[in-house]
This record gives C-alpha cells, structure tokens and sequence, in this order.
C-alpha cells in the first residue's frame, strides 16, 4: 500500500514538472524575463555566397543589399559546442530598466530621434556600462548576471535554424525598422543625426521591445532594434570544433551582434559580426542580459602578427642628408600592392585615400582604405612599409577595421622625435592612436571629438600643437596642445565661399594646410561645386587665417582647380621653402585637359599634364617654381588609381588619386598618389628638364 502511495505522488510529481517551464525560465525583480536556452552544438558562421568578380576578375558585381551576402570574418564556419544550458533575457535591456541601476541615464531619451519611451530598448550605452549594469543586477539580484558570449548570442539567435535569419532567409515586412537598403552612409550628419527618411518619420525609430516575431526559444529583437554588446573581444575565428568559447585574450573592439535599426538587412544575419570601441556610446547600440556563470574556458591569444608587423628593425635611423646639389628622384614604383580578387579584409575593388609617414628607423609607412564600395561598412584600412633601404614596399596588410563600419580618412603622422600617430574616422567614432615601435604595436584607440571626415596630413605648428585638417562643415581643423591626450576645435557656421573676403572656415574640403612663418595659417584645397568654383575662376581656393582657425580670408589661388578623385598636398621642407603638389586638370574633365606651362633647361616652355610640384619661397605669395613629376621617357603606360592606367611621357603624369607628402630627416621628399610612390629632392625640383624630345 505504502510502496502505491510513493508511486503515485512521484507520478503526480513528474507530471506536473513536465508542465512546469525549465527552471531556467523566470522574471526577476525588475521586470526582466528570462527563458532557458538548452545545451547543444550549432554550425557558427556563415560560408557565402561571395559577390561574383567581373569580366577582369578584379570588380565585385553582387549588389551590397543581397542578404544572403556573407562578410569574410564569418569564417570558416565551425562546430560550437553549448556545454550547458544558459538562461536569457527575452528582450533587450529597456530604459526604465536601466534607470533603476542609472537614473541620470534619462538625459539620453529621445538623442538623435530614438529610445524615449519607457519600454524602448536602452541606447547610448558604453560596454564598461552595461557590464556595470550586470554587476549591479547581480548584487541586487543575489544570482550571476553578465553579458551573452559572442558564441551563445549566435546559438540563441538562431533557435535551432541554420537560415539567414530565425524568421528564415527573408524578415517578414515591417520587421526592420530602415526603411531601405539603398546605401550605408544616407545621410547620417541630418540635424536628427539620422537620414533623411526619418526626419519625416519619428514613429519609425520607436524602439519598444518584444513586438516583433519571437524566435522558437521565445527571444525577440535578435535581428535590429538596437545592436547588443557581448561579453567578447572581436577576433577572426579559428577552424576546427569549440567548446563554451569566450573570444580572444585581448584586442581593439568589443563584438556587438544581431545590427540596429538604421543597419542594412544583411547586417541583420544570425550569423553576422560588428564590433565597436568599448567607449563607444551611440543611439544604434544597446544590450541584452544572460543569467548564469561565464564558462570556464580560456579566452583565444591574440591572432598572429602581419607582415608589417614582423622583421621591423628598432634601431633609429642615422639623419644623414642625402647631396643637397645633386638632383635625386625615383618613381613612379607601386606601393599598393592587393592581390587581385581579394574579398577581405582587404578588397582589390576600391583602394584609395593614403598617407604617408617615415617612422624613427627610416622605414616609410603608407596607410590607406581598402573596400568594395566606398560607402560600403566593408571598409578597413590597409597598410604597407618599405623598410629603409629596400626598393620594393612589402605586400599590403590589414591595418585597422572596426567590423561593419565604414573607417574612412585615415592619417599617420610621425612627431619627428619618437611617436607614430594614426587617425581614421567611422561612422561610430573618430579615433587615435600612437605607436612608439616603429609602427609594430599601437596603443588602445582612443575616440576624439568631433565626428566627421579627416581632412589632409596633420602638422605641428610653431606653438607646438598638432594640427589635424577636418572636413566638417563647422570647423576647419582639429588641434591638439598636449601632444595627443585632448583635443579641441572651433565650431563655426558654415564657410560663405565668397572670395577675398572673412569666412568663418576655410574654403572647400581635403584642405593641405601649413603654418607660415608669421604664425598665419594657410589652406590650398578642393571644391567640387562647379558653382563655387566658378567663383574661384576654376581655380584652387587659398585660404588664409590670421587668428588660428577663427576666420579665414578667401581667395584664388593661381592654381587649377582638382575635383573628386583628386586631392593635394603642401609641406614645409626641412630646407625652408613651402612645397605644394597637386594636377594641372579636373579629373572629370581630362578629356578637355589645358594642362599648365612648365619651363624647360634651355630657357624655353612646354605644356605639361597631370601630377606636379611647386615651390615658394616668399611664404606662399609667389610660386616661381613648377615642375611635372614625371621621370620623362617615351610614352608608356603606368598603373593608376585601382585598376586603371595613365600614360607616362616627358609631358604625361599621373592624372588623379589623393596626393600625400612627407619629408624624411635625410631630406629625402617623398610622394604617394592612390597608387604610386615617388622620391626627390630639392635639387631635383629645382633642376629644369631638358626640352620634350632631347632627354
């Protein structure tokens, strides 16, 4: 009778825990719900299909908004092993959530036209927060609380599904809140911070959590809302099965998952990687909470060095000036060296925008951006030494790339005693960072204020200041009066392009700027605007500002005008006089080419074309000295620009690419277009060419 009755109960009592929800599966005290993701194995990443190359085997023809498109970093696809079941939150983190562990965080309601209400998910929260949060739920709590490893955020999101999305290969409609694939970039300076579609369209950016289609294991928002930091440094992935991974040991960014609402589609993938600066703070960028231990495994080491990384000789160069009366030159050699059909993270599509630095061991380093397309959030930055001495660059590297986010204007920039400085700027964050080995390990990025393109090689004015040139509409340059640690700028209204008259910013963009001998600031640039152009005459715009940056007087150069595709260079030379560098034509109109008058060695003029050089030496008043940087010859053709050509002749240089220059401490003036490299003298500047048809 007794062993019936101990029987039946057990039976009651198996029924009714079959009935009950895993034990994983709860509601805490503020209102978070939690459900059990059960252990298993999944297939991490995502293979392809991969953009399909063109006729020439270079170009990628696949447009950017296919879903279906995988990002290199998400190989190999590889087994992961979940050891044990993990609880997670069914929604993102709200903000009444987060006020109660940060009441002061209500300030950012409603920043860029996102996230007021109550139940949105929270934005405008760092990674150092949120695990602040975790830590602050966790005591609050008496149970663990952290964030998702970048492995477990992928297993939940797909909910037992190996398609594009748990939705399947499609989101159903009104599932993502951007309103079209059409581009990366749309308009994300507007007045709202957000593009022009939702100006017009607030009810858009309602972030409410939990009203899209949940996943099978009842988790929602996985694809948009907000991006969602996880717990891992980002890294590339390793082949072969894991178990319970927890990312690298270290690296620059911290992996954020499942895209946001302003995020193409395919940044919406289940399988699909970002990363961000762990101080990064955006109105795209949010969290979810895992309840539970951290696994026990060891984090990867950090990947294995690059080849500008390895071999780097550490002894300072020995400042030997090379014969001041010999006329030296070399070029034109290529420094951009992308294998062809290249997919990442570097791409044979687009490589463009460079600069240039000689490092304390004479090496010379060159940085530029590499992409598919170049609004694309494909975009990283290469890089390339030539060690001192040698006479080929080495093979291109990655150098920088925050994952899907487009890292345009890089700068690199040696301080002339022992520091390497880098700049770039993204769609999140403009950031720097320094190297004081010669460029083979660099500092934790640090993001710098304002946001907006770069514009030209940075300096070090007669005060001591660094000086980076900007491309936003309110400034003219950033500076920097502590050798890095802050920086500053004057915002100003936007420039009234009227000539020889007080603007309140430089004229046009990608301005070359040096400081004159008086303490005056002067700025030669580009503006593409045929209407303003024709203001300057077709002529470069000088600039010139007598206060630091705070107004500036507008005029003409008598220089040719350079449009998009082409920018220009100026430095002062170790020798005294200011070198300015630009092309003698528009890209755009080369076929209507009218070329400028260069003087031969026998007294008499030529008409040259393309890339060269002139020289003052009165202060940027006259420019006596012109020269074609070309090394003359018979008429051949030289790669250009990505995959394109020019011909090179004794009247024929480079027609276009983004000029930048330095000068190394052996007086040596080096060059780099978008493709080539070149190397001279002062003396070689100097040294007319004999007439065309007797070199």
């Amino acid at each position: 009778m007794r062993t019936t009755l101990v029987s039946l109960l057990l039976a009651i009592a198996a029924a009714a825990a079959a009935q009950a929800p895993p034990a994983g599966n709860f509601t805490n005290s503020i209102g978070m719900k939690f459900v059990s993701i059960p252990a298993g194995e999944f297939q991490m990443g995502q293979a392809g299909p991969q953009r399909e190359y063109d006729k020439n085997g270079m170009w990628f023809q696949t447009a950017s908004t296919r879903f279906d498109e995988a990002d290199w970093d998400e190989r190999p696809v590889h087994a992961v092993s979940i050891g044990r079941y993990f609880s997670i939150a069914t929604t993102e983190v709200t903000n009444a959530q987060y006020e109660q562990f940060d009441p002061s965080h209500k300030k950012y309601r409603g920043r860029k036209g996102v996230s007021s209400g109550d139940d949105e998910a929270v934005t405008h929260v760092n990674w150092s927060e949120a695990v602040a949060f975790t830590k602050w739920l966790s005591k609050k709590e008496n149970r663990p609380y952290r964030l998702p490893t970048e492995a477990e955020w992928e297993y939940a999101a797909r909910a037992g599904t190996t398609t594009l999305f748990h939705t399947g290969d499609q989101l159903p409609a009104g599932h993502h809140k951007w309103i079209t694939d059409e581009g990366t970039r749309k308009l994300y300076y507007a007045k709202t911070g957000m593009p022009d579609e939702y100006t017009a369209r607030q009810d858009a950016l309602n972030l409410r959590v939990g009203v899209t289609t949940p996943n099978a294991w009842g988790l929602f928002d996985m694809h948009g809302n907000v991006e969602e930091w996880c717990l891992d440094w980002y890294g590339p992935y390793e082949p072969g099965r894991q178990i319970n991974p927890v990312g690298r040991r270290d690296g620059d960014f911290r992996v954020t998952r499942g895209g946001s609402h302003t995020a193409l589609t395919r940044l919406l993938r289940s399988a699909n990687r970002s990363g961000r600066l762990p101080d990064t703070r955006t109105h795209q960028l949010g969290f979810r909470v895992v309840a539970g231990e951290l696994p026990a495994t060891k984090p990867l080491p950090p990947p294995p060095p690059s080849l500008y990384q390895t071999g780097v000789n550490q002894s300072p160069a020995p400042v030997k000036p090379i014969d001041p009366n010999k006329p030296f030159f070399k070029g034109p050699r290529i420094y951009m060296k992308v294998p062809a059909k290249s997919f990442g993270p570097l791409f044979s599509a687009h490589n463009h925008n460079s600069a240039l630095t000689e490092c304390p061991n004479g090496d010379l380093l060159a940085v530029w951006y590499t992409c598919i397309d170049e609004p694309g959030d494909e975009m990283g930055v290469a890089i390339s030494r030539l060690p001192r001495g040698a006479e080929e660059w080495q093979d291109a590297s990655p150098f920088w790339d925050q994952p899907d986010a487009n890292d345009h204007a890089p700068r690199i920039w040696f301080d002339g005693k022992k520091t390497l400085y880098f700049f770039a700027n993204s769609i999140t964050d403009d950031i720097v960072r320094t190297s004081t080995d010669n460029g083979v390990t660099w500092s934790k990025a640090r993001s710098i204020e304002p946001h907006g393109e770069l514009g030209n090689a940075p300096f070090r004015s007669r005060e001591g200041y660094i000086i980076v040139p900007h491309d936003a509409r309110q400034l003219s340059f950033i500076i920097s009066k502590d050798d890095g640690k802050t920086w500053s700028y004057n915002a100003v209204k936007p420039a009234n392009w009227e000539p020889a008259t007080a603007a309140l910013r430089y004229a046009g963009f990608h301005n070359a700027m040096v400081q004159l001998t008086d303490g005056r600031l002067l700025a030669l640039g580009r503006i593409d605007d045929p209407a303003n152009q024709a203001q300057f005459e077709i002529r470069t715009p000088m600039s010139i500002s007598a206060d630091m940056g705070k107004t500036w007087q507008v005029s003409a150069s008598e220089f040719p005008a350079v449009s998009s595709g082409q920018r220009p260079a100026m430095i002062r030379l170790k020798e005294g006089a200011l070198l300015f560098c630009s092309f003698t034509d528009q890209g755009r109109d080369w076929g209507k080419r009218k070329g400028l008058v260069f003087r031969d060695s026998a007294g008499g003029e030529f008409k040259g074309y393309g890339l060269f050089a002139a020289l003052s030496f009165d202060e940027g008043k006259t420019w006596p000295v012109r020269k074609l940087i070309t090394p003359g010859g018979p008429e051949r053709k030289q790669p250009a620009t990505d995959h394109g050509q020019f011909v090179l002749s004794e009247t024929m240089a480079e027609t276009g690419g983004y000029i930048s220059l330095t000068q190394s401490r052996d007086t040596t003036i080096h060059l780099n277009t978008s493709k080539n490299h070149y190397a001279f003298n002062l003396a070689w500047l100097k040294d007319p060419p004999p007439p065309p048809g007797k070199r």
